[in-house]
């Protein structure tokens, strides 16, 4: 039996568990800081931010259980650092294949659009499971580097008065990171709350250095290892 996984911010990732989701017959469960009891294998898609695994999925690989895994990890076409091999060594179970899929960026791109042929290999290595070998990427040495910190530099949200204080902002954040809008400095900046407030209540604000960061030249191509 296979299931599919997701933690997804933007709606990016949850744009390819859907995809994986339809194919396997089966439905997509969110990611969070709960043990689940999972499918003999684990489908787990998954968004890189500033070249690092989210916190709550990071929680779910280390404290779940599967026979094989699957892991695929999307992002906003400038860099995904090393993500799926530091993903591979938390997981306790084989992975037999892995993706890098390039996407709309969450603060740049609401665009849930990817290369859905790139990935249809994947299902028959699920059907003939064996180990895969990943590659080691190149990361930046300062993406380690209070990431805390300099997500709260970077990016800024903001509640404006059509806050009605239905708190759903806070319902849904993976972290218990906002409450009524207020923003907590554990917040892993995702923009779950921008995006899923029913008011469009909360909007953010870009540092101008993390604007010329985003100005680079984009990667369109799907790695993916078997």
């Amino acid at each position: 039996m296979t299931g599919v996984y997701c933690y997804s911010g933007a709606g990016h990732s949850q744009a390819v568990a859907s995809f994986f989701a339809k194919n396997l017959h089966t439905a997509v469960c969110e990611i969070d800081f709960t043990r689940k009891s999972l499918a003999e294998t684990a489908v787990v898609v998954f968004p890189v931010y500033c070249q690092n695994i989210p916190v709550v999925v990071k929680a779910f690989l280390q404290a779940n259980r599967a026979k094989y895994w699957v892991l695929i990890a999307t992002y906003g076409k400038i860099s995904h650092g090393n993500v799926l091999w530091e993903a591979a060594k938390l997981v306790k179970g084989c992975v037999i294949a892995a993706a890098y899929v390039p996407m709309g960026h969450t603060y740049l791109d609401a665009s849930t659009d990817f290369d859905q042929k790139a990935l249809t290999c994947i299902f028959q290595r699920i059907q003939n499971p064996h180990p895969v070998i990943l590659n080691r990427c190149r990361k930046n040495p300062l993406a380690d580097f209070l990431p805390g910190w300099r997500n709260r530099l970077g990016v800024k949200i903001i509640k404006n008065h059509h806050c009605t204080g239905c708190n759903l902002c806070g319902k849904r954040c993976p972290v218990g990171a906002v409450t009524v809008g207020r923003i907590y400095s554990n917040c892993i900046r995702c923009l779950r709350c921008v995006y899923q407030c029913p008011e469009n209540a909360l909007r953010f604000r870009l540092h101008p250095i993390l604007k010329w960061y985003l100005r680079k030249s984009r990667n369109h191509t799907v790695t993916v290892y078997l």
